[in-house]
């Protein structure tokens, strides 16, 4: 599996209790919705990788794109549909990538903003390549991940809503890689603070 399933079950405990700490969205974060939407012209259909509390795609149809909202998380997922959206439970490694709203049709972009830091990195390159395969020629992405090395468990949260999740960290010479190997050309790569001491690295590229 693409995540750790100790990972996916922290999410499951507490998926209301983090979408209501993440509902706030981060000025870095805002910059990329910006960046993204302005290369799809301001429309498209975009495939959301790990919506957690929907803050994000609620952004995204703001600017004028279609989400599909997806996360590995059926805590997420249920939170989700109890809002009242579709949502459906996804793993971006082994299910089927393909839009169920337009068989046959590959997306425009792909937002998958501080979620694949929980893909191990021996799938991060398999992951982003069947991302690619669903999207059209040119078709953008939007990728983040913590910058540092190896792989760690951090835990996040406090009494009941403690959570643990195992991440996998990057640098940029070797994200770039993984990126650009799994079929993407890549526009920039930023660095972003989201907390002190906290780094991203933010990914724009298009579908090669």
């Amino acid at each position: 599996m693409s995540t750790d399933r100790d990972t996916v079950r922290s999410y499951d405990a507490v998926a209301a209790e983090y979408a209501a700490e993440a509902a706030a969205m981060p000025e870095w974060v805002a910059t990329e919705i910006d960046v993204f939407v302005t290369a799809l012209g301001g429309s498209g259909r975009v495939l959301e990788i790990g919506s957690g509390g929907g803050r994000d795609a609620l952004a995204l149809e703001k600017r004028g794109i279609s989400v599909r909202r997806t996360d590995i998380s059926k805590g997420f997922v249920e939170l989700l549909r109890a809002s009242g959206y579709e949502a459906d439970l996804l793993d971006p490694l082994i299910d089927d990538l393909a839009d169920p709203q337009r068989p046959g049709a590959p997306y425009d972009g792909i937002w998958a903003c501080a979620c694949l830091i929980h893909v191990a990195r021996e799938d991060f390159g398999t992951v982003l390549g069947r991302l690619a395969e669903a999207t059209r020629s040119g078709g953008r992405l939007h990728a983040s991940v913590r910058e540092g090395d190896g792989e760690d468990v951090s835990t996040h949260g406090r009494d009941a809503a403690m959570r643990h999740y195992v991440e996998t960290y990057w640098r940029e010479p070797s994200l770039r890689s993984a990126i650009r190997d799994a079929g993407w050309i890549v526009s920039d790569i930023r660095r972003c603070m989201g907390r002190p001491d906290d780094w991203w690295l933010s990914v724009q590229a298009s579908r090669a």
